[in-house]
C-alpha cells in the first residue's frame, strides 16, 4: 500500500511540540533496508516482544485478525511484527515522513497497514472505541504535564470494551540509560527532544486514572541498556545484548512494560 500524504486523515488540533518537531527532523533520514530488517530482527528476539506475544495469546488466543493500533507508530516496528503474524494493524503518528518510511518498509516487506496521521493528544473521534489492542513504544515520554495523563488516555479510548493496551517506555531508575542521556544532553547532543522517562508506580497511576483495569508493569534489559548505551564508550563496541536476562531487569532494567484491560 503506498503513502499517499494527500489523502490521509489529519486531525492535529493544534502546534506540535517541540518534541514532535524534533523527531519531524530525525524522520528525514531512512535507514538502509539491510539496517532496517536487522532492526526489525532484533526486535523480534527481544524478551518486550516475547512478552507481548504471551501476553496477547493468552488474552485473546490467537494474534490473527486482532485489530490493532500503534499509536506514534514512527515506521511501525511493533506493528510490522503482528502484521507477520496475521493482526490487522494500524499506524496513527503526527509526522508524515514517518508515516512514508513506513510505507516503504511494510510494501517492501509485503506486509498490509493503513496510515492515519495525527495528534494523539488531539481529537480520536475516528478511532474511538475500535480497536482490539492499542500499543506504543517510547512515545509516552515525550509529554509533559498533563499531556502525560492524555497520552495514557489515548490508548484507553481507541479500544473496545476487554481490549487491550500495550504500553513501552524508558525507565526512570535505569542508570546506564540516565548517564547516557545525562551525557548527551550535557554535550548538547541529545537529539529527541523533550524526554521525561516513567517510573512504574507513575505509569501505573496514570493507566488506573483513566479507567484501566487488570494492569500488570514489567521491567526488563538493564543489560540491553549497558550494551546500548554505555558499550562502546568502556569497551569500543556496542555488544548486542538485548536478551541477556539481568538480576537488575526487575528494578532498574531499560524497558518498562505496561498492560492495560478495558473494562467489559
Amino acid at each position: 500500500m503506498s503513502c499517499d500524504v494527500s489523502s490521509m486523515d489529519v486531525f492535529t488540533l493544534h502546534t506540535p511540540p517541540a518534541s514532535m518537531l524534533a523527531w519531524d527532523v530525525l524522520w528525514r533520514y531512512r535507514p538502509p533496508d539491510s539496517k532496517d530488517d536487522a532492526l526489525l530482527a532484533r526486535e523480534a528476539r527481544s524478551p518486550r516482544w516475547k512478552l507481548i506475544v504471551e501476553k496477547l495469546e493468552t488474552a485473546f488466543g490467537s494474534i490473527q485478525d486482532l485489530r490493532t493500533i500503534e499509536l506514534g507508530s514512527g515506521r511501525g516496528d511493533l506493528s510490522a511484527l503482528l502484521a507477520r503474524r496475521g493482526a490487522q494493524v494500524t499506524l496513527l503518528d503526527s509526522s508524515a515522513k514517518a508515516l512514508e518510511q513506513a510505507s516503504h518498509r511494510f510494501n517492501r516487506l509485503g506486509l498490509t497497514s493503513s496510515y492515519r496521521q495525527g495528534d494523539i493528544t488531539g481529537s480520536l473521534d475516528p478511532w474511538r472505541g475500535r480497536f482490539d489492542v492499542a500499543l506504543s513504544s517510547g512515545v509516552i515520554e515525550h509529554f509533559n504535564g498533563g499531556d502525560r495523563t492524555r497520552v495514557v488516555r489515548a490508548h484507553h479510548d481507541v479500544l473496545r470494551p476487554g481490549g487491550m493496551a500495550i504500553i513501552s517506555v524508558p525507565n526512570a531508575w535505569c542508570i546506564p540509560y540516565r548517564l547516557w542521556k545525562f551525557y548527551l544532553e550535557l554535550r548538547g547532543w541529545w537529539p529527541y527532544g523533550l524526554e521525561v522517562p516513567y517510573t512504574g508506580r507513575e505509569l501505573i497511576r496514570r493507566a488506573r486514572r483513566v479507567g484501566f483495569e487488570r494492569i500488570e508493569g514489567r521491567c526488563m534489559g538493564f543489560w540491553q541498556s549497558v550494551g546500548d548505551q554505555l558499550g562502546k564508550t568502556l569497551l569500543g563496541r556496542r555488544p548486542d545484548w538485548i536478551d541477556r536476562r539481568s538480576l537488575l531487569d526487575g528494578t532498574m532494567g531499560l524497558i518498562l512494560l505496561l498492560f492495560g484491560r478495558r473494562s467489559q
